[in-house]
């Protein structure tokens, strides 16, 4: 920054919004956030315009760093006639939101999405089935899952192996079985922590340890480790 600062001054240099996104991205990664946002007023008081990516970038920062509440006044009362309300900048909000235990506000994003026209993708489903479970709301995300293909959007990989985590870590276990087949019959696999979840339930006799040879259809070989599958 000092450089920056530097060079602009003496040099002569004329930063662009390129540059100064380039910066933002920076600061953010290093967890400098007031630095990030003088630098961000910075940038309007020289007159420069924020394009979209510069948007997303302070966003999405906001919400990597825990400050829900500065993006939603960013978004809000800032940037709510500037920023293009595209499926992306919602995304980065409802999933800060539903990290930080504000996963009324995130529902809340999610139902504007209809108001303004905005199809929610594969991100959001997968956010707000992620969501619900961490509330406890199992059924909620169930109900997500279930209406997902009805609204056009293919559950993957990840839709899966986040409901499993889910249910596993509520000690719901009516649609594992169900779920596994699924993934089966679709060609996706289970990642690490899913399968050790499983493996965790089985051992504890809340899973039937029938369901070990179709976990081990659903580890990718090369992670495969027999003695792994010893219950």
């Amino acid at each position: 920054m000092d450089l920056f600062h530097e060079i602009t001054k003496k040099g002569g240099m004329q930063p662009d919004v390129i540059t100064y996104n380039t910066l933002l991205h920076g600061l953010f990664q290093a967890g400098r956030c007031e630095a990030t946002c003088e630098l961000f007023n910075e940038m309007q008081a020289h007159k420069l315009i924020p394009n979209e990516s510069t948007y997303r970038i302070v966003l999405k920062g906001l919400c990597n760093n825990k400050q829900v509440d500065e993006a939603l006044t960013l978004f809000h009362l800032k940037g709510a006639n500037k920023i293009k309300s595209d499926i992306a900048i919602y995304n980065i909000l409802i999933d800060g939101a539903s990290k930080s235990e504000k996963f009324d506000i995130a529902r809340n994003l999610f139902n504007e999405l209809t108001v303004k026209g905005l199809p929610p993708d594969i991100w959001t489903y997968n956010t707000m089935i992620g969501g619900f479970c961490r509330e406890g709301l199992v059924s909620e995300a169930k109900e997500f899952f279930l209406k997902m293909e009805e609204r056009g959007c293919q559950p993957d990989s990840v839709t899966y192996n986040v409901l499993l985590q889910g249910i596993l870590k509520n000690q719901q276990h009516d649609m594992v079985e169900m779920l596994l087949l699924e993934m089966e019959g679709r060609g996706f696999s289970l990642d690490a922590s899913t399968v050790s979840m499983l493996l965790d339930h089985i051992k504890a006799r809340s899973l039937d340890a029938s369901l070990l040879k179709l976990i081990g259809k659903l580890v990718p070989k090369e992670e495969v480790d027999a003695p792994c599958f010893t219950v």
